[in-house]
């Protein structure tokens, strides 16, 4: 999993306070079978696995972690939307939501 310094700016912006984290998550839905969840965290689960890359702590649960591999997680600001962005190979075309049937495999 890629995140762009774009969606880290933002993620840093977000924090409440500095000894949280996130964690994001593969979530059965969407019109390809998965989407994303994004959430502030207090501590990670013993399942959390850290994504390397970045000063900022970002937990991906280690069942997501086969499907999240490709991903690069982006923050776009326009004039109609703003907000993060996930770009995974089978991606729908709303970007929200993903088919694991072309996932990378572990």
């Amino acid at each position: 999993m890629e995140i762009t310094t774009s969606a880290q700016n933002k993620l840093r912006s977000l924090l409440p306070q500095p000894d949280r984290a996130f964690r994001l998550k593969a979530l059965a839905g969407g019109c390809k079978g998965y989407t994303y969840d994004l959430k502030i965290i207090r501590q990670p689960t013993p399942d959390d696995v850290l994504q390397p890359g970045s000063d900022l702590l970002v937990y991906v649960d280690r069942a997501s972690l086969p499907h999240l591999e490709a991903v690069v997680m982006d923050y776009v600001e326009g004039l109609i939307h703003s907000g993060f962005s996930f770009h995974h190979p089978s991606s729908c075309s709303c970007g929200k939501s993903f088919s694991p049937d072309t996932c990378p495999s572990s």
